[in-house]
């Protein structure tokens, strides 16, 4: 199409945008604006061929010239879009609420407020305005879908159920749908389930590559699984996306690690940690300056005894360790006692820290206060009548003095395990995109991150000696009755024979170790990394240069 027929054929330029031809749209896209400057769907177009392009910027200019010539409900929509795929999310809101304010039944405008608060943490709003998108067009698979989201999120679990059912009443070949179901199920234990909607994901979308992930992760494989056979006919298309890639090459390793293919387990295993690695930036020298500034924080000073007033209804118990330490198995437990609510890794500590300027110079009073206030007064919203929450965040290791400091009626339970056992369990396992897991992906930075936490417990220990209630995972297992009661009665509780029964708690258990968690306890698993021994030199080296034995 030559430049100077725009101005004569305004089809054309709508048959290029059918035909998803953007580039050439962007192309010459101030030729077409020269023509059709006023017009409407045309600056449309534009608009969308640009973001197709990812040419944010120009699509952002088009989108301001186009409100400015028309100040509508549509207009207002257009350029509140362009902003939230920029990821401007308090902008876009303010543009969303003008075409509301033009039109008070735009469902889809409503549906993308709510996106945008979700993503600034207005989740209320968030919540109410998803509603008021349905309730404008009850068969909006969106805002169903949206909704779905953040109740799973906000864990309101059989509500999320609920709307994901929804989409699929309205769409029954939306494969999204039938995965979150699938996870629903898996962390309320229900692993038949699960398994349904996770084979109904992948028959909807063979290449909906997470169902396969969470297919192997949620029960025993073996030789046999029709699975397997899609996953290596799956690997062996050229043209397959690097996630998709990651994630077929993660389930195959799983497949081949059950049925004892242990060098095609490693090797696909391998496969799958490269792929991450490549779209990740991450750094364990980032992770040791973390840690030494607490360190140093907690070397250079002396602390008061602060005398606090306030009171909370709440207490919080800890349990720290490395990840895939036992924690999960010791917060079942735990949480089967009628008194104890069992929250699961809470985020509440990791956010005071990374989002709080602190340093150095930080007045322990003034900051241990704050940590005091901040993390009990969000503890207090979780929706549980007990007195005792668990929080189950593993990386809480590090806040070990600012919790004594803070929140001195909390108890921190510590679990241990050989160090060997954890190392590869955390390189084994699917903590892809999980917050904090970066180091897992590459054996030498597991086990240099095991020693920062092996350094980290033991400066703890001698800060603070006889503070922690200390658990080797090996040793708890041997005679997990007589521990367990032991360890209820360093907390403070009577005990319950319930306790006895934990696996058949039915509470919502988000974690890598679902099946282990559903489970009675079996001993010697932390002899297990022997079978791998020969892949894991760099872990042994590693380890053993720092003297931490296994």
């Amino acid at each position: 199409m030559r430049e100077n027929n725009l101005n004569f054929d305004r089809s054309k330029i709508f048959k290029l945008f059918q035909a998803k031809k953007y580039a050439k749209i962007s192309k010459i896209s101030k030729s077409i604006l020269k023509a059709f400057s006023n017009d409407k769907e045309i600056n449309k177009i534009i608009i969308l061929s640009e973001l197709n392009e990812k040419n944010f910027n120009n699509a952002k200019i088009v989108s301001e010239k186009l409100l400015e010539l028309i100040n509508d409900a549509e207009t207002n929509y257009i350029h509140g879009n362009v902003l939230k795929i920029q990821k401007k999310f308090k902008e876009a809101i303010i543009f969303y609420q003008k075409a509301i304010d033009f039109k008070k039944d735009y469902f889809e405008a409503y549906n993308n407020l709510a996106t945008s608060q979700k993503n600034i943490g207005l989740k209320h709003e968030a919540l109410e305005n998803y509603k008021h998108a349905i309730n404008l067009k009850e068969n909006n698979l969106e805002a169903h879908y949206n909704l779905a989201n953040l109740l799973y999120d906000e864990k309101r679990f059989e509500e999320a159920r609920e709307n994901y059912e929804k989409v699929i009443k309205i769409d029954n070949n939306f494969p999204q749908s039938y995965l979150s179901i699938g996870l629903i199920n898996s962390v309320q234990g229900k692993f038949e389930e699960a398994k349904n909607y996770f084979l109904k994901a992948i028959e909807k979308d063979k290449f909906l590559t997470e169902a396969y992930v969470y297919y192997v992760s949620t029960r025993k494989i073996d030789k046999n699984d029709y699975i397997i056979k899609i996953l290596e006919e799956l690997i062996n298309n050229n043209d397959l996306h690097p996630k998709h890639e990651q994630d077929i090459s993660y389930a195959l390793s799983k497949v081949y690690f059950y049925i004892d293919n242990i060098d095609l387990g490693f090797k696909f295993l391998t496969k799958a940690k490269k792929l991450y690695l490549k779209k990740i930036n991450f750094s364990i020298e980032e992770e040791k300056i973390s840690f030494q500034k607490v360190k140093n924080y907690f070397s250079t000073k002396k602390f008061k005894v602060i005398d606090f007033k306030d009171t909370y209804k709440v207490y919080p118990i800890f349990i720290i360790g490395m990840p895939r330490s036992g924690t999960s198995l010791l917060e079942q437990i735990i949480s089967t006692h009628s008194e104890v609510f069992g929250a699961g890794e809470l985020r509440i500590m990791p956010r005071i820290f990374y989002d709080t300027n602190w340093n150095e110079k930080t007045s322990p009073e003034e900051l241990f206060s704050f940590v005091r206030r901040e993390y009990l007064s969000n503890l207090g919203k979780i929706d549980t009548s007990k007195k005792f929450i668990v929080d189950k965040m593993p990386f809480n290791f590090f806040a070990v003095g600012f919790i004594l400091n803070s929140i001195p009626e909390a108890k921190i339970v510590h679990m241990s395990r050989n160090p060997m056992a954890v190392c590869w369990s955390n390189y084994k396992s699917n903590f892809f995109d999980n917050i904090g897991m970066d180091y897992s992906h590459k054996l030498e930075s597991v086990a240099e991150y095991y020693t920062i936490y092996n350094e980290m417990m033991n400066f703890w220990r001698d800060k603070y000696p006889s503070k922690l209630i200390e658990i080797d995972y090996d040793k708890f297992v041997l005679d997990y009755e007589t521990n367990s009661k032991s360890v209820i009665a360093e907390i403070g509780l009577s005990w319950e024979n319930e306790i006895l029964k934990f696996y058949e708690n039915n509470r919502v258990v988000e974690t890598n170790s679902l099946l282990q968690v559903r489970s009675k306890v079996y001993q010697d698993s932390s002899q297990k990394w022997k079978k791998y021994e020969k892949y894991l030199t760099p872990v042994m080296e590693i380890l053993n240069k720092k003297n931490i034995k296994f």
